[in-house]
């Protein structure tokens, strides 16, 4: 199980710092979004702060997993933001489901190996 962790925290932080650098740095030229997705992105970018904020998560999340340091901490701030991927590509960009699907559940799964210290924040 450690050596499935060590794999999954690894993949995870990979693709966060991928992420993020590539939307700060414009390394590729992103497919022009339709139908609810441009909709959906024309009031993100209307923000003018919120994708900036999140791809900066994204960047400290990301260093956090490679570097293995506050671990616990981390995987709780990604998972409003992976829940969030999750939820706009079912709804509005099916085609990149698989890539959700990755980031929810190893988020899910590496909280799942650190679950015993999450549960006092359960305990009344």
């Amino acid at each position: 199980m450690k050596i499935a962790t060590l794999i999954v925290r690894i993949l995870l932080g990979a693709f966060m710092v991928f992420a993020s650098v590539a939307y700060f740095f414009e390394l590729f030229d992103a497919e022009a979004p339709t139908g609810n997705m441009l909709t959906f992105m024309n009031g993100i970018m209307a923000s003018k702060y919120l994708l900036p904020l999140a791809k900066a998560v994204e960047l400290i999340v990301g260093v956090s997993l490679l570097s293995g340091k506050f671990i616990k901490v981390t995987l709780l701030a990604l998972l409003p933001i992976s829940i969030n991927i999750f939820l706009i590509h079912t709804v509005t960009q099916v085609s990149e489901v698989p890539v959700a699907v990755f980031v929810l559940g190893a988020n899910l799964f590496l909280i799942y190996t650190h679950w015993d210290s999450y549960k006092p924040l359960f305990k009344n």
